[in-house]
């Protein structure tokens, strides 16, 4: 059943099998172009070098050798009194270049000696600017993840700007941190900070790092700058130098540790990384050498990213990216400043929060007051438990629900970008709405249907101009479900297609573009189970 004809990603397929992309494994890594990193000296006498590997910097195989080469520059140039390392426009660094790591799993795992590390590369460098002798300060000018804290880490000290992040994500992809992140965040963060990172991947904002002791400095501008003079001003003090934090130790060693990894292992069943990382966090907490602790990261590494479960993971990674980019689509998305929702039930009104906590101001309608009421009741309810919990500030609350217009009037979504119908399954209905849409929305507005199974060409024949109707199949709830269905009608233009699925972007779904048939694609493929 499964070797089927494969329909064209930009046809449509009514009544026929559902359209498959074929996505690029994890295992096979797409061709790089050569990254490098970039030096110059500050009349003040500070060496910069600068990530330079857009869009986010990413640790590429050839900006680590160029890293290597640069930063020994730096580091024997005596007119260099000390260093900063930065990243090029507004991302500190990103990670790891993920695509290569394809290329170290074709070695198998007796490519590599029992205690060497696949990112050994990597580390190396690190230690290197671990043990300069001049001060060395990370910039950091933008978010900082995975290997890019890693890199930061590996600096002696860390300034960054007020709106930076930063966060160690690698269990997501089935991994642990193996650039030495496993042993240096203890030493600068108590375990009830850096555990949670670790295990689940959250980033913690500026303000949150800094008290946390992972920023040293928080300033709103000019981080390079700052950085400078606070390198001239410091001496060396590197991370793998100083001991865990005695806190840390303590709590390490009462059960710690153990009831964080039960609790690990509960809300991810059967994933190995959190017992890989808890075995690194103990290594750390003991009492073997810094460089003792690094070999039993560098060994727990291996054996995650020979697992399947990370190769499933990395292949989801790609995978889901890809799904996003429509291949041959040139077309600039359209703008979406205001969103209107026609139908204040339960899909209405998560696909209305899904806009409104984006800061898009959103015009809800139904067709009765009562149950217009009741959407807008559903939708408070929703933030006023958030509030209740502490997760939503009350500042922020007024926003979102000043965003958020309910009408009983289809002219108020007369300056509506976009408009979702989300309506009960019913043709005849979504028909009648769809007239009366033609007539109160300004030409160019992008008029879509969230219907899970009907005909979206023949709704779309009610418009004078069917180019600007598409089907945009969210998943209940849609204010949490991630997966969003663009559904490419058969006389969609390129500019309502690159819209929609920039509009996924925009709410954080995982927007992939499928024909108009049966079930679409998510349905589809659950329903012969």
């Amino acid at each position: 059943k499964l070797k089927q004809k494969v329909a064209s990603p930009t046809s449509t397929c009514r009544f026929s099998r559902p359209q498959v992309f074929h996505l690029q494994s994890a295992q096979h890594p797409r061709k790089l172009p050569k990254m490098t990193t970039k030096i110059n000296v500050r009349p003040d006498g500070v060496g910069v070098l600068t990530l330079c590997n857009p869009p986010v910097n990413s640790l590429a195989s050839s900006l680590m050798e160029s890293m290597d080469a640069n930063f020994q520059k730096l580091a024997t140039d005596p007119a260099v009194k000390a260093i900063v390392i930065t990243g090029e426009g507004n991302f500190f660094c990103g990670g790891a270049e993920i695509s290569e790591f394809g290329k170290m799993t074709s070695k198998g795992p007796d490519g590599f000696g029992p205690d060497e590390s696949p990112v050994k590369a990597l580390t190396d460098v690190f230690d290197k600017v671990d043990a300069c002798p001049k001060t060395v300060v990370a910039a950091v000018n933008g978010m900082a993840l995975g290997g890019g804290l890693e890199t930061a880490l590996a600096c002696h000290y860390r300034i960054g700007l007020a709106s930076v992040s930063v966060g160690l994500p690698e269990v997501t992809l089935g991994l642990l941190p193996g650039g030495e992140g496993t042993q240096r965040i203890p030493r600068v963060a108590p375990l009830e900070v850096f555990l949670p990172m670790l295990l689940t991947g959250a980033p913690l904002n500026a303000a949150k790092a800094h008290k946390a002791g992972i920023l040293d400095a928080i300033v709103k501008s000019n981080v390079v700058d700052e950085a400078a003079k606070f390198a001239l001003s410091m001496p060396p003090n590197p991370i793998s130098k100083r001991p865990v934090l005695a806190a840390t130790r303590f709590k390490a060693l009462g059960g710690a540790l153990e009831m964080t990894l039960n609790q690990a292992s509960q809300k991810a069943k059967g994933m190995i990384a959190p017992a890989a990382i808890i075995k690194c966090v103990e290594a750390a907490c003991s009492n073997i050498s810094f460089e003792e602790g690094v070999k039993e990261e560098g060994r727990q590494f291996k054996k995650l990213l020979f697992s399947v479960q990370s190769a499933a993971l990395r292949h989801l990674f790609f995978s889901e990216r890809l799904a996003n980019k429509v291949p041959g689509l040139k077309e600039k998305p359209a703008p979406i400043k205001k969103v209107g929702i026609v139908g204040a039930g339960l899909m209405g009104t998560g696909i209305a929060i899904c806009f409104i906590q984006k800061g898009v101001p959103v015009i809800l309608k139904d067709a009765k007051q009562e149950w217009l009421d009741n959407g807008v009741k559903s939708i408070n309810k929703i933030w006023n438990g958030q509030a209740s919990k502490g997760r939503l500030s009350a500042d922020k609350l007024k926003q979102y629900q000043s965003l958020l217009k309910p009408t009983l009037s289809y002219d108020d979504f007369k300056d509506c970008d976009i408009i979702v119908e989300a309506v009960p399954e019913i043709m005849s209905l979504k028909k009648e709405i769809f007239q009366a849409l033609d007539k109160s929305t300004k030409p160019d507005a992008l008029i879509c249907t969230n219907t899970s199974g009907l005909n979206i060409d023949e709704i779309a024949a009610e418009l004078k101009d069917p180019s600007r109707c598409m089907g945009t199949h969210f998943f209940s709830p849609a204010n949490v479900m991630q997966l969003l269905e663009n559904v490419r009608t058969a006389k969609a233009s390129d500019k309502t297609v690159a819209t929609c699925m920039e509009m996924g972007k925009m709410i954080k779904k995982k927007a992939v573009l499928v024909g108009n048939c049966d079930g679409f694609v998510g349905n589809r493929m659950l329903a012969p189970y």
